[in-house]
């Protein structure tokens, strides 16, 4: 198995809808000079404003999707690790050891103390508006890799996933998420089962 490629980090001013959002008002003036700049300042500001707002909401997702980071044993040296956000998994085959940080805790297991793994995801409520967006954040939150370990402490620990490519909600994202998800299970189920 090879390691997944990182994608690139997006670039905010080289956006298409940044480029246009900057490009109207320039237009407007070469075309009409600055009277024409003026009367149609409401103009070219509210289709500016959402241009840029648009762009905003792509380079997020953009970015998040370059945030994942993922190592599967690329150098059959027995290391598989997944990164994105303030969550992070390590399992060293070699050691029989598995890492885990979730937020601001983090503690490392022996395979044997491994109880079970299981992963949700939760996408596409259908809603429209400040409704929709809540959904999603509640959607993302409700998601992940799940890991049941004997610790009276912290008995269980969520991983987080995001997709590569497309938006958490989307078809496109929700597919890319749960093949990650799937990959997981299955790296669980070879190397932590056969310890």
């Amino acid at each position: 198995m090879t390691a997944m490629t990182e994608v690139k980090q997006p670039n905010f001013l080289m956006m298409k809808r940044v480029w246009i959002a900057i490009a109207l008002p320039v237009a407007i003036f070469y075309f009409s000079g600055i009277q024409g700049l003026i009367q149609l300042a409401l103009v070219w500001i509210f289709v500016s404003i959402m241009l840029l707002m648009f762009a905003y909401k792509k380079f997020r997702i953009k970015k998040w999707n370059a945030s994942t980071r993922d190592y599967l044993n690329t150098k059959n040296d027995g290391i598989w690790t997944h990164e994105f956000g303030p969550t992070w998994m390590k399992i060293d085959e070699q050691k029989e050891i598995i890492h885990l940080k979730e937020e601001n805790k983090q503690k490392s297991y022996p395979f044997l103390a491994v109880k079970e793994w299981r992963y949700n995801l939760t996408t596409n409520r259908q809603r429209t508006g400040i409704e929709k967006e809540l959904d999603r954040t509640h959607n993302f939150q409700d998601s992940g890799f799940f890991i049941t370990v004997d610790d009276i402490e912290y008995p269980e620990w969520r991983i987080m996933f995001f997709p590569t490519s497309g938006d958490f909600n989307s078809l496109e994202g929700s597919r890319n998420t749960e093949v990650q998800l799937k990959r997981w299970m299955q790296i669980f189920d070879k190397v932590i089962n056969k310890a």
